[in-house]
């Protein structure tokens, strides 16, 4: 009964080609949003590249904007962005589907070829056994990968760390920065007035010296006059 497949070898090679490229795609987006969500646990030490990116613009938004005004926007951009060897793994997920697809059409177009060779049902069966087992196999992979979960939970991670811990911390690093850059201001005017005293008091200093000449000259005068008055 499976020597029909020997009838249709490309065809049967793509069919099995696609329904294998179909579950590794599943498995790919699942083990990438896995891998995510396990990072999140720890994020303040992550590693993760993508991660670590993720904290970084956060961070120059918060502090180009003065706060994040909705950080689940950001979340929901960061996710859609993910990448497994540098493709989306949004793109992963439609690809798997597609691929599916492609295995049952070409399934049809096997049947078709071998109806129209003359081939009985009961020839023609292991094409439908492939499609549907095919079809089993690929539900089975979502259910057990569940893309959609894994999405929506790392979405909560993140958001949860990002506005319960992050920014938090960028908010002290702010005023700290701000009380910093007081104490730095009130610094350089106690210098400045300190050096403008300096400059007055050698002005004052060069004034008095310039001035005893003229005074000590009167005061000879004064005494000589005096002295002939007494005389």
């Amino acid at each position: 009964m499976f020597t029909i497949f020997f009838e249709h070898r490309l065809l049967t090679g793509l069919i099995a080609a696609f329904l294998l490229l179909s579950v590794v795609c599943q498995m790919i987006a699942g083990l990438v949003y896995h891998k995510l969500i396990s990072e999140t646990d720890n994020m303040p030490a992550t590693e993760n590249k993508q991660l670590k990116q993720c904290k970084q613009k956060y961070a120059s938004y918060y502090k180009l904007n003065g706060k994040m005004v909705n950080t689940e926007v950001f979340v929901e951009r960061f996710v859609q962005k993910i990448c497994f060897a540098k493709i989306q793994i949004t793109r992963f997920v439609h690809a798997s589907g597609q691929l599916m697809m492609l295995s049952i059409l070409l399934a049809g177009i096997a049947i078709c070829l071998s109806l129209a060779a003359g081939n009985t049902l009961f020839q023609i069966m292991p094409y439908y056994l492939v499609s549907i087992l095919g079809l089993y196999l690929y539900f089975s992979i979502s259910g057990i990968v569940d893309i959609h979960e894994r999405r929506k939970i790392l979405k909560t991670n993140l958001t949860d760390y990002l506005e319960n811990y992050f920014v938090p911390r960028l908010e002290s690093e702010r005023e700290s920065a701000m009380e910093e850059g007081v104490k730095k201001r009130e610094k350089y005017a106690l210098e400045f007035m300190e050096d403008k005293k300096g400059e007055e008091k050698a002005r004052t200093g060069d004034f008095e010296e310039q001035a005893q000449p003229v005074v000590k000259h009167y005061q000879d005068e004064l005494e000589n006059l005096l002295e002939e008055f007494f005389a």
